[in-house]
């Protein structure tokens, strides 16, 4: 079993190999520790336990769906599943927090927005079943008897670890909407001439059914997300025109994203052989190592079509008559081919497998050696989506194209979520989501 994280241990010797590259392992002693809570001031989702990983939040059955669910949703529908690495049992706490629009906690205590205990204990969980890593899989429906929301907007699932002392472990945002309005969307071409084979653009307008708004500018506002993601959301948006009950939504060169290419991707859902991207698997007693196939950058090349992910994961095994329960982990080598190193530059391997943000341990690491950025990240059993960031040492500022490029014919899913609160209302009601996919276009 593995006893620490693998951002604890020495660096790896990348050695060339053919095509692809091998990687020797040096693991380092050492107790995994419990990362500190950080300043978290737009309440993102977040890991702090180094020993939590897996995490997904989605509806029941469906692992690749955006954590939103109904008001009166039955119980259950939202299900929340990471694993503990090791065999330890854990005393997990959760409760839920209403927010604001912008992720700010509420005017509302807790009894306005919760039915039932504002704190509870997540009680299902089992232990991996002949895995090297072992671990325990917790997992937690929501609303169920114990804990249901009352109000619709945005909400934090926090989970704290209990074990010892009370700390802060894991922190999820989801939605509950009440769709009481509907939506009408389009996609236009771009504005600007220099946008139009690479960019996305979006029109909606919004039917609020008859309800009485006396201030549609100041209480109604929207936001659009690109397949799920918070971190390149474009809002508030208050409305452009309001016709009777209509809200339009018709910018122009405003709600326009880049559209990206289709996500890079590795099928690891068994070690008996190589899935697809998958350079080569060894056994290292303890976990399995996973050499992936060089990558090269994209950026200029030729749009391919073919279907993914959108940049998420999901958790599969191939092997006859094992479950999930039997996923193992596995130490996953990836490399970016580069000649030189490039200056004032960092590269990180980006995707919901790094929980959509730039962690120290999917920053890439440059290899003389093999003219190559690589990293290691450990992986659970699955099929993967993932792309390569370029960011700026000195503003910080991240760079998808660089690597990957962007093309207006690449399929990608919209969310577009529309919050009212009215004069005197203490909280921000989500009145209507809708998704718009750009290979179902009007």
């Amino acid at each position: 079993m593995r006893s620490q994280p693998f951002l604890y241990k020495l660096p790896a010797v990348v050695l060339c190999c053919g095509l692809g590259i091998a990687l020797l392992l040096a693991p380092v002693s050492g107790l995994a520790q419990t990362a500190p809570a950080d300043n978290n001031p737009d309440n993102e989702s977040r890991i702090y336990d180094y020993d939590i990983l897996s995490v997904q939040l989605h509806l029941r059955g469906a692992p690749l769906t955006f954590p939103m669910v109904e008001l009166n949703a039955p119980a259950n529908t939202l299900v929340l599943e990471f694993d503990h690495l090791g065999t330890d049992i854990r005393d997990y706490l959760y409760t839920i927090e209403h927010c604001d629009a912008d992720w700010q906690r509420s005017d509302l205590e807790d009894n306005e927005y919760i039915d039932g205990f504002t704190e509870d204990r997540i009680i299902n969980s089992f232990n991996s079943f002949n895995t090297l890593q072992q671990y325990v899989h917790f997992t937690l429906g929501l609303p169920n008897r114990n804990m249901r929301w009352t109000k619709s907007g945005n909400y934090l699932l926090k989970v704290y670890d209990n074990t010892n002392d009370r700390k802060l472990v894991l922190v999820r945002r989801f939605l509950v909407v009440e769709s009481n309005w509907s939506v009408a969307t389009n996609f236009v071409k771009p504005v600007q001439v220099g946008k139009l084979n690479t960019h996305h653009e979006i029109d909606f307008s919004v039917s609020t059914k008859g309800m009485r708004i006396t201030y549609p500018e100041r209480e109604v506002k929207a936001y659009v997300l690109q397949n799920g993601r918070w971190d390149t959301a474009l809002g508030p948006l208050p409305p452009f025109l309001v016709r009777q009950d209509q809200l339009v939504f018709d910018y122009q060169d405003k709600i326009v994203f880049p559209a990206g290419k289709e996500w890079r991707y590795f099928d690891m859902r068994t070690f008996d052989y190589r899935g697809e991207f998958v350079y080569d698997i060894r056994n290292m007693t303890d976990y399995y190592a996973v050499t992936l196939q060089m990558d090269e950058s994209r950026s200029g090349r030729t749009y391919i079509s073919y279907g993914d992910l959108n940049g998420r994961f999901s958790i599969e095994n191939l092997n006859a008559n094992q479950g999930l329960d039997q996923c193992d982990y596995a130490e996953v080598l990836f490399s970016l081919k580069q000649n030189l190193p490039l200056d004032n530059i960092d590269v990180y391997v980006f995707g919901e497998l790094s929980d959509w943000q730039l962690k120290p341990e999917f920053k890439m690491r440059y290899e003389e050696d093999v003219k190559a950025y690589v990293t290691e990240a450990y992986l659970k059993q699955g099929y993967y989506n993932y792309q390569y960031l370029a960011v700026n040492q000195k503003t910080g500022e991240a760079d998808e194209e660089g690597f990957e490029g962007n093309w207006h014919e690449t399929g990608n899913e919209y969310q577009i979520l529309v919050y009212f609160r009215p004069f005197g209302q203490r909280y921000d009601r989500l009145m209507l989501s809708a998704t718009m996919d750009t290979r179902v276009r009007n």
